[in-house]
């Protein structure tokens, strides 16, 4: 149930808050007073589309916040449990905000959330009928989803099963057709990628192994100079070379020439130690040298053949990738491919097999639902029908037409996620007319009450939002039909929170709450308020809705309070009525 709705700086609104009670609310006022900006407040709660030109004129933000009491809706519990975004036990708010520069800051209970989450939260807890949502009865397209909100219960399984045939049948079927593809395509393909494997596989490819080659390819092409400079500092360092004044032998002059002295002071003995370590390591490093020389060979084939190898792999690096470790991959990767197409006949008999199977699921589950739809079409008709005698439309009938298959229409031409089934709404008006669709026969004022028949009916369905928003959806109705509808969205009220906005005093009598819309200019500048009227403000407003310029005279505020005590006495009665 929606507690309270805030709004600053949207249109023509400052700052308001209005609480709203449970039963039925209307708010009423002059046209152009500014009720549609409270229907807009409510749709920008809903996540519906936001215009920069809501922002009151020079500010540079609007926000709308609605407070909403939550006792007993598990769902809704559930799913700000999953979101992490539980807040007061029984109470929820969400807020959206708009910013000039065209930025939407939604949040539940404070946390900040995507504009998707907000309107999964608020579908739960809301529900909008505009002026014009009557409309959506004219297009045979939405007549299926009526029934199937209407026996939810039964359907939603059923449905659940529909989408996941659906979606298996459609996956074999778009894989089937990717298969289908012309042969000389496929064999194309197959040309292309025999070749291209050839060449992968021919080389021999090994991962890394260009950095290996590299490296030789450095050797082969400076070898003499690396061996030149090799022999010259083994000759330079080793006494092995013949040479008397070797680095080697020179280190073992000085350390030999220390020795004598090195014991009369520990700095000399340092000094000696540390001479003959030198010369022990100059030792080491003279036979790493040698044994690098001596594998030194060069090798003319083996140079050939280096560079032949790398010139293969930047070949191939231009086309199937910059390293080997990229080439090893793809060729693995079309080896598979290519085993697919070769293989396609095969996969083309599985498929075929796997299509035909989940097409004859499909088929049976549709048929499934069908034959459900049928069923409660039968209860959905008899409750319609019910509804319209309340609405004064005692000789109504409305039945749900199942469209057969079209001459050499398959059932597979029918396919989807919601099953086979086309259905349209039928309807006859009058006694001794025959039925026919309802689009094309259905007044105005016969559709509206339909509509408002159907959200009586679908209201009392498990899961259905607590609060009941009603945009004018009394335009064309008047007299006797007024107070019909009137009664009848106060029976709504009895168990769901009604929030009407009217320009029809029967419906505004009916309410249990009335709030006034007005429009009041001040230093130049328009305002928008919402007043909560006690009775005598009740009177005086349905007195102006009932007369017009005259609505100040003694007797139409009586005539008005009149209203007030025979709608009174009528709720009660109709309350009674129910609980019996």
């Amino acid at each position: 149930m929606l507690l309270q709705l805030s709004i600053s700086n949207l249109a023509l609104i400052d700052a308001m808050s209005i609480d709203f009670a449970p039963g039925m609310n209307v708010m009423t006022g002059e046209t152009g007073a500014g009720k549609s900006i409270v229907v807009d407040a409510v749709n920008l709660v809903l996540g519906e589309r936001a215009a920069r030109d809501l922002i009151a004129s020079g500010k540079q933000k609007a926000r709308v916040e609605a407070v909403f009491d939550i006792e007993g809706n598990e769902k809704v519990r559930e799913m700000l449990g999953a979101l992490s975004l539980e807040g007061d036990e029984d109470t929820v708010s969400i807020s959206r905000e708009l910013t000039g520069a065209g930025k939407n800051i939604c949040r539940i209970n404070g946390t900040i959330v995507p504009l998707q989450t907000l309107r999964q939260i608020s579908a739960q807890l809301l529900d909008i009928h505009g002026q014009h949502e009557h409309q959506l009865l004219l297009d045979s397209k939405n007549h299926m989803g009526y029934l199937d909100e209407f026996a939810a219960e039964e359907m939603q399984p059923l449905l659940a099963r529909c989408a996941e045939a659906y979606a298996a049948w459609r996956t074999c079927a778009q894989k089937l057709s990717r298969l289908r593809k012309s042969v000389a395509e496929r064999e194309q393909r197959i040309d292309m990628l025999r070749f291209q494997l050839e060449e992968l596989r021919g080389a021999h490819l090994v991962a890394g192994e260009e950095d290996e080659l590299e490296r030789q390819k450095i050797f082969y092409r400076n070898a003499g100079k690396i061996m030149a400079a090799f022999d010259e500092a083994c000759a330079l360092l080793d006494t092995g070379s013949g040479r008397e004044s070797s680095a080697v032998e020179l280190l073992r002059e000085g350390v030999r020439a220390l020795a004598p002295v090195s014991s009369l002071d520990q700095r000399y003995e340092a000094a000696y130690a540390r001479l003959d370590s030198l010369c022990y390591e100059v030792e080491d490093a003279v036979g790493e040298l040698s044994a690098l020389r001596e594998e030194m060979d060069y090798d003319e084939r083996e140079a050939e053949r280096v560079e032949s190898r790398l010139d293969l792999l930047h070949r191939l690096n231009r086309k199937y990738g910059a390293t080997t470790h990229e080439m090893i991959r793809y060729r693995d990767k079309i080896a598979a491919e290519l085993g697919e197409l070769e293989d396609s006949d095969e996969a083309m008999e599985r498929l075929e097999k796997a299509y035909r199977q989940s097409g004859k699921a499909l088929q049976e589950i549709s048929a499934q639902l069908t034959r459900a739809r049928q069923e409660a079409a039968k209860r959905f008709e008899a409750s319609i029908e019910a509804q319209l005698r309340e609405l004064g439309m005692k000789n109504a009938r409305l039945s749900m037409a199942f469209a057969p298959l079209a001459a050499g229409e398959r059932v597979s031409d029918r396919f989807s996620a919601q099953g086979v089934d086309r259905i349209e709404m039928m309807f006859c008006a009058n006694l001794g007319q025959p039925m026919k669709p309802l689009a094309r026969v259905a007044s105005g004022g016969e559709l509206s009450r339909i509509m408002l028949a159907l959200k009586n009916l679908l209201a009392q369905k498990p899961g259905i939002p607590r609060s009941m928003v009603f945009d004018e959806i009394d335009t064309g109705i008047s007299g006797r039909m007024a107070q019909v509808v009137a009664e009848k969205m106060s029976q709504i009220g009895d168990h769901h929170q009604v929030i009407c906005v009217t320009h029809l005093p029967q419906i505004a009598a009916m309410a249990d709450e009335q709030f006034l819309v007005s429009k009041s200019d001040e230093g130049g500048v328009t305002h928008t308020t919402v007043t909560h009227l006690d009775r005598q403000r009740r009177a005086g407003e349905i007195a102006r809705m009932v007369g017009g310029a005259s609505c100040e005279s003694e007797s139409s505020v009586r005539h008005a309070m009149t209203m007030l005590d025979e709608a009174e006495a009528r709720k009660r009665a109709l309350r009674e009525a129910y609980r019996a």
